[in-house]
């Protein structure tokens, strides 16, 4: 026993304790498998479901001078970067497992995943996916005229390249910048009007090029069935898609 019957546990007597059982407690069982990768992946799946519970708790915002809502903004940025960053860590996980192949290091996710899978049905668009991800994550900024934004809109004085930021090399093919939306799924392309619709986007490219890769090889892309907490209830990480595109239309009045 760690204490004396009827001794009182103050805070130092739990010391103690803690340092006498430390030999005991720090004896820790040889592992199973000789050696680990370090692969975050399904980790991202309950802040994912977080960010859009969080995100849906609100119907999508109309667009202003300066884009959309702080909330609808941040919550839908903020997933933006987190499915390409689950993403690439599966991506990751496949670099290493098939690293005895001679492919360069210094190829973007779409151009690698290209090299892996030369059919890759999502190749196009995951080059849009992530360009939108380094637009939020690098936050390039666009210069806008709002003084007559009821009759005129918000009208570009200056688009990223004019300021100087390091845009992707194939930042001209992707981005119609009149719209500022890119040409093949329409998604915002300036960092405060990405919204719900962008993420519902994402997250349908991400998770089909994800389900593409474990069909090819389970081993190398081991999609667990994983389960998330949502609304208070357990639901397949896939599920939130449909919540996505069932609320992206609904506009606050």
């Amino acid at each position: 026993m760690p204490f004396a019957k009827g001794a009182k546990a103050t805070p130092a007597r739990f010391d103690r304790c803690r340092k006498a059982l430390g030999s005991e407690e720090s004896k820790v069982a040889k592992p199973a498998i000789p050696d680990v990768i370090t692969v975050v992946a399904t980790a991202y799946n309950q802040p994912i479901s977080d960010l859009v519970e969080k995100l849906l708790a609100k119907p999508i915002s109309k667009e202003g001078p300066a884009g959309v809502s702080i909330h609808e903004n941040g919550y839908s940025a903020s997933l933006v970067v987190l499915l390409v960053s689950l993403l690439e860590s599966y991506v990751s996980r496949l670099r290493f497992v098939r690293r005895d192949e001679e492919i360069r290091g210094d190829l973007s996710t779409p151009e690698l995943l290209g090299k892996y899978f030369p059919d890759l049905p999502t190749k196009e668009e995951l080059v849009e996916v992530c360009l939108v991800r380094n637009v939020v994550a690098h936050n390039h900024l666009w210069h806008l005229d709002v003084s007559d934004f009821e009759n005129q809109g918000s009208p570009a004085i200056s688009n990223p390249k004019d300021l100087g930021f390091k845009t992707n090399k194939n930042y001209s093919q992707v981005v119609d910048i009149s719209t500022r939306k890119t040409h093949k799924l329409q998604m915002n392309i300036s960092p405060t009007s990405v919204n719900r619709t962008d993420v519902h986007k994402v997250f349908d490219v991400i998770w089909r090029t994800l389900k593409y890769m474990q069909v090819k090889n389970y081993s190398h892309t081991p999609l667990a069935a994983a389960s998330v907490k949502f609304r208070g209830k357990n639901r397949k990480f896939g599920d939130l898609l449909l919540e996505l595109k069932g609320e992206a239309g609904s506009v606050a009045p």
